[in-house]
């Protein structure tokens, strides 16, 4: 992190910089860590006025105009761009990362999030017992309980701005939602990658959802969404959907072009998504083609979502679409729609009570690193 404060004598008066440099071995330690970096100015300064500041505070020469009677703050907000679930460069899931958000508003949060026109987790210091950090996870629209792409994706940022970095032996972390504290473990794999399994929250099924209802949505015929006996339904697991199993390959990969219907259905069924799912898949290796539209989350389609992987493997299961085992563990592909591929694993952990435990296991690539810069009205007490 660095720090530049700049302070003003009088309207010409010398600009005079300090810069703190820190850097610590784990965010539960707070510091360094939480903080965001700052640049202080005496006035709403447009970017250009704030680069002269910056420019002179570094030379230590020149001076500043800005006059003293009004005090702002410059934040310099570092954030990666990870492609979660991603198979190789230019696919996966892009979610916005931000390490240093401690400081930032809710609606701030919000603002970045729309700024990068995808989903953002946001890495705080915990606030419950037994959770070592915790991600806010926003939409273009409004704040999300949980997010699994995004999540995965965090983990990947943290690691490699060297935060919980595994060695040989497995990385075990507790990771606070909305949702509640979620076990997190963290591997290496090939060529310095790293693995991130998330347990996901239980699964809830609700009522089972007729499948003409579905098709007027999706503009199909009815009797395309079923596998066997069984058809859409409501499940959960940390975020409400509808499941709908597709036995026709043409049929899941259709365009499905009419956002405002499914937002109706989902409405009209107080869900956020809209699951499909096909045993017809691209590859030889997976289980599943997956997609999942949530129109009102600000995206009409996701590329991969963690949750709605998560759901649909609890309906599987307990479905028998899948042999019944102790331990299922499905391969999903997804995002192809959309040209960028995904894969996921889930493991299924279940005995004669039903449905014990659901992971989710992904990977994830940094492809961007930067930082925003923004200038907001100090309050006094800040200083």
């Amino acid at each position: 992190m660095i720090i530049i404060r700049v302070s003003v004598r009088g309207r010409l008066g010398r600009a005079e910089s300090t810069r703190q440099n820190t850097r610590q071995s784990s965010p539960a330690e707070g510091g360094g860590f939480w903080d965001r970096d700052l640049v202080r100015c005496s006035q709403p300064a447009p970017a250009v006025a704030v680069a002269h500041l910056l420019s002179t505070s570094r030379t230590g020469s020149g001076h500043c105009r800005c006059s003293p009677s009004r005090e702002v703050v410059m934040a310099i907000i570092p954030f990666h761009i990870v492609d979660a679930f991603a198979t190789h460069p230019f696919t996966g899931n892009p979610a916005a990362i931000i390490p240093n958000a401690s400081s930032l508003t809710e609606v701030e949060m919000l603002q970045i999030t729309d700024e990068l026109s995808m989903e953002a987790a946001f890495v705080l210091p915990p606030t419950t017992p037994g959770a070592d950090v915790r991600l806010r996870f926003f939409t273009r629209r409004l704040e999300a309980n949980l997010s699994g792409h995004a999540a995965v994706a965090a983990f990947v940022s943290l690691a490699d701005r060297g935060f919980y970095r595994p060695g040989h032996e497995t990385v075990a972390i507790g990771l606070e939602t909305g949702v509640g504290v979620l076990p997190v473990k963290l591997r290496n794999i090939a060529d310095g990658h790293i693995q991130v399994t998330l347990e996901m929250p239980p699964p809830r099924f609700g009522e089972p959802v007729p499948a003409t209802e579905v098709a007027t949505a999706l503009g199909v015929d009815p009797d395309m969404l079923h596998l066997g006996e069984q058809g859409p339904q409501r499940v959960s697991c940390g975020f409400d959907q509808i499941i709908v199993p597709v036995g026709i390959r043409e049929v899941i990969r259709g365009s499905f072009q009419d956002a405002v219907a499914i937002g109706r259905l989902t409405d009209r069924r107080g869900v956020g998504g809209l699951t499909l799912f096909c045993p017809n898949t691209h590859r030889g290796d997976a289980d599943f083609h997956c997609r999942f539209f949530q129109p009102k989350m600000g995206h009409y389609e996701d590329v991969a979502s963690g949750t709605s992987l998560a759901a649909m493997s609890a309906y599987v299961v307990r479905n028998g679409i899948l042999p019944a085992a102790r331990s299922t563990t499905i391969t999903t592909e997804q995002g192809h729609s959309l040209g960028r591929p995904t894969m996921a694993e889930l493991q299924v952990q279940s005995d004669s009570g039903g449905i014990r435990r659901i992971t989710l296991t992904g990977t994830g690539r940094v492809v961007m690193r930067g930082s925003f810069h923004f200038s907001r009205k100090m309050r006094a007490a800040a200083y």
